[in-house]
């Protein structure tokens, strides 16, 4: 069994869709990150770095208990547990690419986003319109890979990267 530390945000959203897809038994443990759980001992045992996802499987390798947390890492290990959604060997480089450039790229710089026009007490309009972002390319570059590879059914899409600052283009 699957014990699941959720908080419905994006990178539990992400375990929680794998769960469902591949029908794994687990047990959803809330944890409101508004309240400010993520970071009570007991919690922090299952991850240290105090922040939702995380998960238990009580029956991990050998029957021992494992604990997992960050939602690449999660992933990872259930499809390697499940040997469900983790493609074959002659895809397995494009689905660990895309799997992290999610993870390293553009989620994060989304979470940033958010934070900065949502949450954070001060507004800096630096932070909060991308200046910095734009000046260097990052998010033409992110947008431009993420919107190519998700509207194209060809497969591989060939990019050429632009340095006057619009990114990259299909």
């Amino acid at each position: 069994m699957i014990r699941f530390y959720y908080h419905p945000t994006p990178n539990p959203a992400k375990i929680a869709l794998f769960l469902e897809e591949t029908g794994l038994p687990y047990e959803v443990v809330p944890v409101d990150t508004a309240r400010g759980q993520q970071h009570a001992v007991e919690f922090r045992a299952i991850n240290p770095n105090g922040k939702v996802p995380a998960i238990v499987d009580t029956d991990g390798p050998g029957g021992a208990e494992v604990r997992v947390f960050d939602s690449t890492a999660i992933l990872l290990y259930l499809g390697e547990k499940t040997g469900k959604l983790m493609g074959t060997p002659t895809d397995r480089g494009e689905l660990l690419s895309w799997l992290l450039f999610i993870a390293t790229g553009l989620g994060p710089f989304s979470g940033q986003a958010v934070h900065f026009q949502r949450a954070a007490p001060e507004k800096l309009p630096y932070a909060i319109n991308g200046t910095g972002a734009r000046r260097n390319g990052t998010t033409p570059c992110w947008t431009s890979i993420w919107t190519a590879a998700t509207s194209s059914s060809a497969g591989a899409i060939p990019l050429q990267t632009s340095r006057d600052g619009a990114g990259l283009t299909a």
